[in-house]
C-alpha cells in the first residue's frame, strides 16, 4: 500500500514554515553544522515546538552536496519532550548524502511515521565529510480526524549503514540495465517495523544525470535465490551532473508489516550505463513502534 503523507483525508492540518517564502537560493530551512570526526553535531532545532501531536515527520534535507565531491552525510533526529533544549535521540544514523538544493530539485525527502506529543521540540543533529552546512525543514503532520485509526511509530531501525570517522557508507548495490539488478541484502531486522523507507547516495565525484527504479523486499534467509516478498517497487530516484541526489517523498515511504529476525533486500535498474562498479549506495529503514 502506498503512503502518501500529504494527503488531506489523513491529517487536518500541518505544521511547517508557515509564512516563510519559498528558498530562492541552495538552502532552506534549518541550517545543520554537522561534526566531521566520529560523533554527531550539535543539535539544531527545527520549526517552533509543536502546537498538537504530530504523527509523523516529512523531513526535507538539501543543499547536502559539493559539485564533483562525494559528500558523505547522515543525520539523526532529537526530542526534548518539555520543549526545551535537552534532546533525547529517537533516531540515528539517517544517510541524505548528496541531497540537492532546495532550489535545484528539491533536495532528498524522508517520512516518518513518529508520534511526538504536543509542546514538544523536534532537531535535527548531523555528521559528514566535511564541515559544510546543510539545510533541513519539516512538515509535522497533524490533526488527523480519527487520531485512533493512526498508526504510531516510536523507533526507527536503520539497515545497511556503516558510519566511520568523517565517512558515511550504504550497502553496494549494482544496479542492472537492460534487466533488473541482483537482490543484495541490506540487512536483518531486530525489532517488528511496519512501516519502510529507504535513501541512496553514489560514492562517485562524477556523476551523470541518470534515472533509477529501486526494489525493497524482504525474505526469510540470506540465500540471494530465496522468495522475495516486495515491500516497494520501482521507487523512482534521480542523480544529476553535480553530484546530486533527488528523492520524492511520494515514492519511498510504503506501510508493510515485518517481523524481527526477517532479512531486508535491494535490487536496482538504471536507465542508462552504470557508473564505477560498487559505487551506488542503499541503507533501508524500518518504523515500529
Amino acid at each position: 500500500m502506498l503512503f502518501v503523507p500529504q494527503g488531506a483525508n489523513d491529517f487536518s492540518a500541518v505544521l511547517s514554515y508557515g509564512t516563510t517564502r519559498p528558498g530562492t537560493t541552495a538552502n532552506f530551512g534549518t541550517s545543520i553544522t554537522p561534526g566531521t570526526g566520529a560523533v554527531y553535531g550539535a543539535y539544531s532545532q527545527v520549526g517552533n515546538d509543536l502546537t498538537q501531536d504530530c504523527y509523523g515527520l516529512l523531513i526535507n534535507v538539501n543543499n547536502a552536496f559539493s559539485g564533483g565531491v562525494f559528500r558523505q552525510i547522515a543525520i539523526q533526529i532529537g526530542v526534548d519532550y518539555a520543549g526545551g533544549t535537552t534532546w533525547t535521540t529517537i533516531a540515528q544514523d539517517i544517510m541524505v548524502s548528496q541531497a540537492n538544493n532546495y532550489a535545484g530539485g528539491g533536495g532528498a525527502w524522508l517520512y516518518f511515521p513518529l508520534y511526538i506529543p504536543a509542546g514538544a521540540a523536534v532537531a535535527i543533529a548531523g555528521r559528514s565529510s566535511v564541515a559544510t552546512t546543510f539545510g533541513v525543514n519539516i512538515r509535522y503532520m497533524t490533526a488527523p480526524p480519527n487520531p485512533t485509526m493512526v498508526k504510531r511509530g516510536s523507533f526507527i531501525e536503520s539497515l545497511g549503514i556503516t558510519l566511520g570517522t568523517g565517512t558515511v557508507t550504504g550497502t553496494s548495490v549494482t544496479p542492472g540495465t537492460t534487466a533488473e539488478g541482483a537482490w543484495t541484502l541490506i540487512g536483518t531486522t531486530t525489532k517488528r517495523c511496519w512501516h519502510w523507507q529507504f535513501s541512496c547516495q553514489h560514492s562517485d565525484t562524477t556523476m551523470t544525470a541518470l534515472n533509477y527504479h529501486v526494489d525493497i523486499a524482504t525474505g526469510n534467509t540470506t540465500t540471494v535465490g530465496d522468495p522475495k516478498d516486495i515491500i516497494t517497487s520501482d521507487a523512482y530516484v534521480r542523480t544529476t551532473g553535480s553530484e546530486t541526489f533527488e528523492v520524492s517523498p511520494l515514492v519511498t515511504g510504503v506501510e508493510k508489516t515485518v517481523p524481527p529476525g526477517k532479512t531486508i533486500w535491494a535490487r536496482v535498474q538504471n536507465a542508462g550505463t552504470n557508473e564505477n562498479a560498487g559505487t551506488f549506495q542503499v541503507v533501508v529503514y524500518g518504523t515500529g513502534g
